[in-house]
């Protein structure tokens, strides 16, 4: 057991009477917990955020390589958008190709393949269910 002399003593309990006066005890947990649950949502937002850039990224990619593919000499455009709705189906999940479709055009003599995918934007996860992601390709046919 210790041994405090008037002096020590009194210079202990008046540190102890500041340390409760101040009201900080326990405030190190809570502080903790505050800044823990900010830098959870940051770091959610983040992941959400790449999430939502590989989804749209990847559908550009096979809007582009399904009009390149419709644009061919002895394919349609329809076969493009099949071509579409496989590389999505594969790529990400099968209902984000529910919504493909193919269009023709013209410029000057050339005939075009316009994919389109509709879809809607990924929450959390590979299920498309908040707001719409539209995203489209285009390919020239050459004769």
């Amino acid at each position: 057991m210790t041994t405090f002399d008037e002096g020590e003593e009194q210079v202990y309990q008046t540190r102890h009477s500041r340390a409760r006066a101040t009201g900080e005890s326990g405030a190190a947990v809570a502080e903790f917990v505050m800044v823990v649950a900010l830098l959870t949502a940051v770091f959610v937002s983040v992941l959400q955020l790449a999430l939502v850039l590989h989804v749209r990224n990847t559908l550009m990619d096979a809007a582009a390589a399904g009009a390149r593919y419709g644009a061919l000499a002895d394919r349609t455009a329809d076969d493009g958008a099949q071509r579409a709705r496989s590389i999505v189906s594969e790529s990400l999940s099968p209902s984000f190709a529910k919504n493909v479709s193919a269009q023709t055009f013209r410029v000057a003599d050339a005939q075009g393949v316009r994919i389109v995918i509709e879809t809607g934007f990924p929450l959390m996860g590979f299920l498309p269910v908040a707001g719409d992601l539209t995203v489209s390709g285009e390919a020239l046919g050459y004769d």
